[in-house]
């Protein structure tokens, strides 16, 4: 396929004032025809009346040039017949873009306006091919002034999202280094609460170990009372995580109800608890904390809380005590809550309107069922535990112990009080309150340690940002990073967030397919093409992964998705980073225009397919 590449510069100065690009005596003389005129002096004829073939192979009689027999194994001997199939036949198309034709389709009896709009390809048939190259030669001119408008304005506005990046990394630039400070002061105040807690602990830890009026009824009764708390802790476990799982039901149904249906049990269902997580806000968020949870993340932080409890309660009997009482009452507590949940959820079940397609509330229904099988085999499990445990002894020992160790604390303070009296009020007042201010130690310390995990966190995120992030040429994709646009094809809405994520949602009910994260510019690419990785993992098939195509546009905008392979998708999305830059080079502009604008001298053999169907236009 050959192209008479001009520049689109040149291009347009000559659509502009009108110049003629093409010979019009290039077919004066038959003997000639279909030469380009730059190749006229090649077919003349030598001293001895003989044509050169052009790759030199061999010559032969000039009358033999277009005599519709191939004699040259370049096919340069018939540049205007049909005769050679690798020639080719040149088309002046004046008022338009020269053009070169393979020469099998010369004289087909099918006007080629796509590469000869002057017609000249069909000289010697029957086939009526009028002159279009006005005609086709200003609607390209058009197509090309309109590129040029499009990626003029496509490169003013990029212009404008790097002259945004400048001042937004330069915030972004403040932002991190305020944060990283905040970070350091943050870690400082980590330090002192840490020690000030182990400072308290130890106190604690010390008058416990000295209370020896404890020791022997410790020595009695602490393995089992240890025993026992263990007990009461692995139900209380159970017993978390059933509450947990019935408030993100229920939360479900009141974030993602439908409440255009305004069904009255679903309103009642979503009261009832709204004033629960009004009176109660923590256990919502300690809920959703570990929604996400898996399995095996789940097993270790119990196990990490359970070799805690075991640290902090069951070195000392009045320790051990105070975490049994704890345990107790917030068994008690989770029972009644509980009971409360799935009384709503009952209640939601046995009155929503099951004519509603409402999928949050028959998600929170079904839930309830699985719920409750779950329960009664999670109960069954822990009677037997229990019951291996000799649960029912070791309660039977602690009942007998507590009282005892209440009286023996309550000597304790008394004492304590007698021989604080010639002390000073401060110093007896830090006795009696030391728990509570270990306690206090303790939450001081694990709040700020959230802190410094949230600030290391947007550290990190913007470090990732200004530091470690392909953002393109001068940042052009920084004001944009994280920016979603949606494309709705009819069964399905496809989102792509910029340099971060890639869905296919249903329209039918919703779902969410992952069709990757960002992972790359294409090599070579210059930025324009995007690759995202690692989507949902297909059935039967590879994980899925889309490749996103920027091409110039002023605004942003999802033009189409479309699915090549299987699970391999690709899309066409419409932005300013594909335009050259306003105030480029002009030859930065000429190179991006020839490189994006379909030329009308192409002889695209791929238009036609098997039919030889030509597409005049």
């Amino acid at each position: 396929m050959y192209i008479t590449r001009l520049s689109q510069v040149s291009l347009v100065l000559a659509a502009n004032f009108g110049l003629v690009l093409g010979d019009s005596n290039q077919n004066s003389n038959p003997a000639v025809r279909g030469v380009d005129p730059q190749l006229l002096p090649k077919y003349k004829a030598n001293a001895a009346g003989q044509f050169t073939c052009l790759d030199g192979s061999q010559q032969i009689p000039i009358a033999r040039v277009n005599d519709d027999y191939c004699d040259c194994a370049d096919g340069s001997d018939e540049p205007g017949t049909s005769a050679c199939a690798n020639g080719t036949f040149y088309c002046a198309n004046k008022g338009h873009l020269p053009g070169r034709l393979s020469a099998w389709r010369v004289n087909d009896g099918i006007c080629d306006y796509d590469v000869c709009c002057d017609g000249s390809d069909e000289w010697d048939t029957d086939a009526a091919c009028p002159d279009k190259c006005e005609e086709i030669g200003k609607l390209h001119r058009h197509k090309v002034a309109e590129q040029q408008r499009i990626e003029e304005a496509g490169g003013k506005r990029l212009a404008e999202l790097i002259a945004n990046a400048g001042s937004l990394r330069r915030t972004k630039q403040k932002e991190l280094d305020e944060k990283r400070a905040r970070l350091a002061e943050v870690e400082a105040e980590l330090a002192a609460a840490e020690k000030r807690k182990e400072a308290l602990e130890k106190q604690q830890h010390d008058i416990a170990e000295s209370t020896g009026k404890l020791q022997s009824l410790s020595d009695q009764y602490l393995p089992s009372v240890v025993s026992y708390r263990k007990q009461l802790a692995a139900e209380l476990h159970v017993l978390r995580a059933q509450r947990d799982r019935l408030i993100l039901m229920l939360r479900s149904v009141r974030v993602d109800h439908n409440p255009e249906f305004n069904d009255p049990a679903v309103a009642s269902a979503i009261k009832e608890y709204s004033e629960f997580v009004d009176a109660y806000p923590y256990m919502e968020q300690a809920a959703l904390a570990f929604a996400d949870e898996d399995d095996a993340a789940r097993t270790e932080r119990l196990l990490q809380m359970d070799q805690d409890n075991m640290a902090e309660d069951d070195g000392a009997l009045d320790k051990c005590n105070q975490a049994v009482e704890i345990a107790e009452a917030e068994m008690a507590t989770a029972h009644d809550d509980i009971d409360l949940f799935v009384r709503l959820l009952e209640n939601l079940r046995d009155g929503y309107n099951k004519n509603y397609h409402d999928l949050a509330v028959k998600a929170a229904v079904s839930g309830l069922s699985a719920f409750e099988a779950d329960r009664s085999a999670s109960a069954e499990k822990v009677q037997k535990e229990q019951e291996e445990a000799d649960f029912y002894s070791l309660k039977q020992q602690y009942d007998e112990m507590k009282p005892q160790l209440e009286q023996l604390l309550a000597e304790s303070s008394i004492d304590e009080n007698v021989e604080a009296e010639a002390k000073e009020e401060d110093s007896n007042d830090q006795k009696v309150d030391l728990d509570q201010q270990v306690t206090e130690a303790r939450t001081a310390y694990w709040d700020i340690h959230s802190t410094l995990n949230r600030e290391r966190n947007e550290v990190d995120q913007l470090k990732s940002l200004l530091e470690e992030s392909d953002l393109g040429p001068n940042d052009m994709y920084l004001s944009v990073k994280g920016e979603c646009h949606k494309l709705d094809t009819g069964e399905y809405t496809y989102e792509v967030c910029l340099l971060d994520r890639v869905t296919q949602i249903s329209n039918k009910d919703n779902a969410r397919q992952s069709l990757g994260t960002f992972e790359s510019f294409a090599e070579g690419s210059n930025h324009t093409k995007h690759n995202y990785l690692h989507g949902t993992k297909c059935w039967n098939g590879p994980e899925r992964s889309i490749v996103v195509q920027v091409i110039c546009n002023e605004h942003i905008q999802l033009l189409s998705v479309s699915e090549l392979e299987k699970c391999e998708y690709q899309a066409t999305m419409a932005a300013p980073f594909a335009c050259p830059i306003a105030d480029a080079a002009p030859e930065m502009v000429e190179n991006t225009l020839e490189d994006n604008i379909p030329d009308a001298s192409i002889d695209g053999n791929s238009q036609h397919g098997n039919g030889h169907v030509h597409d005049e236009l």
